[in-house]
């Protein structure tokens, strides 16, 4: 299988060349999971789907490192890509396409994001749900904004707070070993955030795009919104 084809309708596109210089994450970036060399391909060239890889596909601009680094030459890079969302964790968000902003990596709340972020996205652990409330509160409740989150994996035990250690465990995905959050922890959270129509990146039991297809969704979700 091609690292780049991440889902049945998502390909993976990073312009940019190197470490993300922004280090987000807990411990100076400790957490990160494209630094350090953990992503799954090397970051000394850049990643660019060919036409044939991104032919009827929705081209996800940086999942790793930041679309508002280098911003001009992402853009134009990616200028011929038809279908396409930038990532950026800098609220920042005149792209010429559908933007997914992070919030809880440098701002967590903001007021009225501009109407082309298709949705937020909350890093989540069990220690954090308090900021997740009120970004909860602040972009779906109020802003009516779609609010996914992303379950922290974390490489080193002493970056899980003891008192929630029971909610981890250590495995493998795809080349690294982590810290997950395991099912149990999963269903209590989303127990917490049930009926308010809070979604996950993945499932209880997947990380993998081709079984979450929420990128997918709220992407023609905003395509719809803005040009209809």
């Amino acid at each position: 299988m091609n690292p780049k084809l991440v889902g049945s309708s998502i390909v993976d596109c990073i312009p940019q060349t190197g470490e993300c210089p922004l280090k987000c994450g807990e411990e100076n970036g400790e957490s990160c999971f494209y630094n350090g060399g953990r992503f799954y391909r090397t970051l000394d060239e850049p990643l660019f789907p060919t036409a044939e890889e991104a032919k009827e596909k929705i081209v996800r601009v940086n999942s790793g490192h930041d679309s508002n680094i280098d911003r001009e030459y992402v853009i134009s890079s990616t200028e011929k890509y038809k279908h396409k969302f930038y990532n950026t964790s800098i609220p920042k968000f005149d792209f010429p396409a559908p933007v997914v902003f992070t919030c809880n990596s440098r701002s967590l709340l903001l007021i009225n994001p501009i109407e082309n972020v298709m949705f937020i996205r909350v890093r989540t652990s069990m220690w954090n749900l308090d900021d997740v409330d009120k970004a909860v509160d602040c972009y779906l409740k109020q802003q009516k904004v779609p609010v996914v989150l992303t379950f922290m994996r974390y490489y080193k035990e002493e970056s899980v707070k003891e008192e929630f250690k029971q909610f981890y465990v250590k495995k493998q995905h795809i080349l690294n070993t982590y810290w997950c959050l395991n099912t149990e922890g999963h269903l209590s959270v989303l127990e917490r955030y049930k009926g308010t129509g809070v979604r996950m990146c993945g499932t209880p039991v997947s990380s993998f795009c081709a079984d979450c297809r929420n990128c997918e969704l709220l992407y023609w979700e905003k395509i719809r919104e803005l040009y209809t």
